[in-house]
C-alpha cells in the first residue's frame, strides 16, 4: 500500500506505526515492521495501552518481554512496575491507543473487531494517519469504516487508505496453506522460504484487490482505489468460480 501510493518512493522505513493488541497477531506485526525500519509507539490489551515515550519505540527484546507476559498470563500493567520498562512507556489504563498515540503514519488494528470507532477514526485522521490495515477480524466499526472511505474519495492522494482485514490480515490462513503444503510432500521450509513465499501471497492478495477495484469501481482521476470494494468483489468471484468448478451452482 505504502509503496503504492508514494509511487514507490516510500516504505515502512521512518513510519510512526500505531499497534493495537498483543497477543500474536500484534507481535509479529511489530517485529515485522521493525524489520522494515519503522518504529513502533503502542501496543494494548484488555485492560489499557502502553504509549511508547521513547525515540526508539517499542523495541524487538520489548516485544519478547511482552510475549513472555502473556505465556505467563500476566497483563500489560506490569510493565509499570517493572525496573528495565516502566521510563520507556506510558500506561493508559481503559483506553485504545488510537487518540493517545500523538502524530501517527500507519495504524494496524491487531486485537478484536470493532476496536476502531468512528471518533477514534476521525482523530487517527487528524493524527496524520495516512494507511490503516486492519490485523483483527472486522477490527473498524462501519461507522470508521465509512469515514475512511469518505476520506479516500474527498481527499484524494492526500487520505489516509483503508485495507480491509479479509485481505490484509490473510496471512494467517495462508501460513496454515503452507504449513499443509509442506506436511503433504513431507518437507520442511527454513523460516525464511516460509516468509518469501508468505510475502509473494501477500503482494498478490493486494494487486488483486487492487486491480479488481480498478475494474469494477473505477476511481476518479486522483483517488485511491477502494480496498474494500475490490477485496470484497474478488474474494466473491473467487469463491462462485470454485464453486462454478465443482458443479454447486444454480
Amino acid at each position: 500500500m505504502i509503496q503504492y501510493a508514494s509511487g514507490g518512493k516510500e516504505s515502512f522505513k521512518g513510519k510512526r506505526v500505531a499497534i493495537s493488541g498483543s497477543g500474536n497477531v500484534a507481535q509479529y506485526a511489530a517485529l515485522k515492521a521493525v524489520e522494515l525500519g519503522a518504529t513502533i509507539i503502542s501496543l494494548s490489551d484488555s485492560k489499557g495501552s502502553i504509549i511508547s515515550t521513547s525515540s526508539s519505540g517499542i523495541t524487538p527484546d520489548d516485544v519478547a518481554h511482552i510475549a513472555q507476559l502473556k505465556v505467563d498470563r500476566k497483563q500489560l500493567t506490569e510493565l509499570t512496575t517493572s525496573d528495565s520498562h516502566k521510563d520507556k512507556f506510558k500506561y493508559i489504563e481503559g483506553a485504545r491507543p488510537w487518540t493517545h498515540c500523538g502524530n501517527v503514519d500507519v495504524a494496524l488494528p491487531s486485537a478484536t473487531q470493532n476496536e476502531v470507532s468512528g471518533d477514534e477514526a476521525h482523530a487517527l485522521i487528524k493524527a496524520g494517519a495516512k494507511f490503516i490495515a486492519e490485523g483483527s477480524n472486522m477490527g473498524c466499526s462501519a461507522d470508521a469504516i465509512d469515514i475512511f472511505e469518505h476520506h479516500r474519495r474527498t481527499e484524494k492522494d492526500n487520505a489516509i487508505w483503508y485495507g480491509p482485514g479479509k485481505a490484509a490480515n490473510a496471512g494467517g490462513v495462508a501460513v496454515s496453506g503452507l504449513e499443509m503444503a509442506q506436511n503433504s510432500q513431507r518437507m520442511s521450509w527454513t523460516a525464511e522460504e516460509v516468509d518469501g513465499k508468505l510475502k509473494l501471497i501477500m503482494e498478490n492478495c493486494f494487486k488483486n484487490g487492487l486491480e479488481t477495484a480498478k475494474e469494477f469501481v473505477e476511481p476518479a482521476e486522483g483517488e485511491f482505489p477502494s480496498l474494500v470494494a475490490g477485496s470484497n468483489i474478488a474474494g466473491f468471484s473467487k469463491v462462485a468460480a470454485a464453486m462454478k468448478a465443482e458443479g454447486d451452482w444454480w
